[in-house]
This record gives structure tokens, C-alpha cells and sequence, in this order.
């Protein structure tokens, strides 16, 4: 038969399929996928409670230098966000990174984390550099929604006997919920398809025994869906790179109407 260019042939949801069925592309699928949740899950935790706490250090009247200390801690979040990672990439050198000459100049330190070659140490640097970029923009929405709350409540529970840790408890934590949730459910969708930080800090790797090439220890959905559709196993894949790429939309369909429905309920709290 006579191929002429541009030819194409139907192949319905077989791309799909072989997400479930191949064992070789199954395996690595479920490790990337669980990878991304947490990786998104804990850069959302770790950035929310350390903004939380800035805030909450802040917003006391007798802290020192209030506006000074404002100012500096928004510098991570002024600088471009691809510089900043690759600066921390020189940091975060094994051999010539000031971080691992520092630990190694302590006594009883030989050598430092493996930053670049362990996949738990790169996991590790990873959420360490996702809490640089993303506790200035927690502490400002934070900070914003502290001075909003209403003061007589919380003469009310002094008033009442509650302790500071009560306060917080039950008082500003829920209220700040109502302002700040949906945009921690924003802020989980960014950090789902958050690229650039893995393409420009590991590239997905370290590799992996037992793992495809397209599929290493730091890769999370879009990055495995970029490396598959451009370069799986020495060709291009697009069908399977488009196929990932569907999940990852609907994924973030789904994470949208859960942040619309949390949304209207934080509403009727309010």
C-alpha cells in the first residue's frame, strides 16, 4: 500500500490501556502519580505553616522591626523563580555546594547529603527549595487575613479564660481557613503541574533501578508526560505523552470543582 505524508490510523484508547495494562509503564505510572500528590501535598503544608507562623511573629506589636523583617523575608518571592532554583542548584553541589562544605567543616560530619544522587535527598532539597520560593506568599495571604479578624472575639475568649494556644486553636486557625482555603487548594493545582522546578533542578533524576529511563526517582506527572512525548527510550511517544497529559487535565478538572465546592461552603460559613 501506498503511505502518503500525513497519514494517520485509529487507535481509540489504546494509549490508555497500556497505562493499566503494560506492567514496564503501569509501575512507573502509580510511583510518579503518588509522588506528585505528595509532592504537591507537603510544598502546600510546609510553605502554609512556616508563612503561618512569620505572620503570626509579625503581626505581635513588640516584635522588632516589623516592617524591616516584612520586607526582607519577600525577597525569595521578588526574584524569578527559575533563578532562584538554579542558584540553589550550585548551593545544593555535593562535591563544590557551600552548603555540603559548611556541614563537612562541622566536627563529626565526614560528608554531607547526597543532594543530587540520592532520590530521597533530592526529594528532600526539592521541598526545602519549594519552602524558599513559597512562605512569602503564604505569610502575605496569611498576614492579610490575621488583621482582618475581628478583635472582640478574642477579648471574648480572654475574657472566658482561654490561653493563647486555645485562641489559636479554635478561634484564628478556623477563620483563617475561610479566608485562605481555597486558596491552599490553588496553590496544591499549581504544585501539581509545577514543571520548572524539577526540569531545571534534577530533571526527574536521579534514575532508578527497575524504572524506565522517561521515568526516574524526582518526576512528577507533566515532567514524565514531557520526557515520554519527546524523548521515551531514545523516540518520541506523543500518543502516551497525550495521553498522561489527560490524566493531569482531568486531575486538575477535578481538583478545580473541589476548590469551587469548598468554596461555596466556606462561603455559608462565613
Amino acid at each position: 500500500p501506498v503511505i502518503r505524508p500525513g497519514y494517520y490510523v485509529p487507535i481509540g484508547l489504546d494509549n490508555f490501556k497500556r497505562l493499566i495494562e503494560n506492567d514496564k509503564i503501569r509501575g512507573p505510572f502509580i510511583r510518579v502519580f503518588l509522588w506528585t500528590f505528595a509532592h504537591a501535598f507537603f510544598t502546600v503544608f510546609i510553605t502554609f505553616w512556616f508563612g503561618l507562623f512569620l505572620a503570626l511573629l509579625l503581626n505581635v506589636k513588640f516584635t522588632p522591626g516589623r516592617a524591616v523583617l516584612r520586607t526582607l523575608l519577600l525577597v525569595p518571592y521578588a526574584m524569578p523563580a527559575f533563578i532562584s532554583v538554579l542558584v540553589w542548584k550550585g548551593l545544593l553541589n555535593e562535591q563544590l555546594g557551600v552548603i555540603n562544605k559548611f556541614l563537612t567543616s562541622l566536627p563529626f560530619i565526614d560528608t554531607g547529603p547526597r543532594w543530587t544522587s540520592s532520590a530521597l535527598w533530592v526529594k528532600v532539597a526539592i521541598l526545602l527549595i519549594q519552602l524558599w520560593l513559597g512562605f512569602p506568599y503564604m505569610m502575605l495571604i496569611t498576614t492579610g487575613a490575621l488583621q482582618s479578624l475581628p478583635g472582640d472575639i478574642y477579648e471574648a475568649a480572654r475574657v472566658d479564660g482561654a490561653n493563647a494556644l486555645q485562641q489559636f486553636r479554635h478561634l484564628t486557625l478556623p477563620m483563617l481557613l475561610v479566608a485562605v482555603g481555597p486558596l491552599l487548594i490553588a496553590s496544591f493545582a499549581f504544585n501539581f503541574n509545577n514543571f520548572y522546578i524539577i526540569y531545571l533542578l534534577t530533571g526527574g533524576g536521579p534514575a532508578q533501578e527497575g524504572r524506565l529511563a522517561t521515568a526516574q526517582a524526582t518526576d512528577i506527572l507533566i515532567s514524565w508526560a514531557y520526557k515520554t512525548a519527546f524523548s521515551a527510550e531514545g523516540q518520541s511517544a506523543y500518543g502516551l505523552g497525550a495521553a498522561i497529559s489527560l490524566l493531569i487535565f482531568a486531575i486538575t478538572v477535578a481538583i478545580s470543582l473541589v476548590n469551587f465546592r469548598i468554596t461555596g461552603a466556606l462561603r455559608e460559613v462565613r
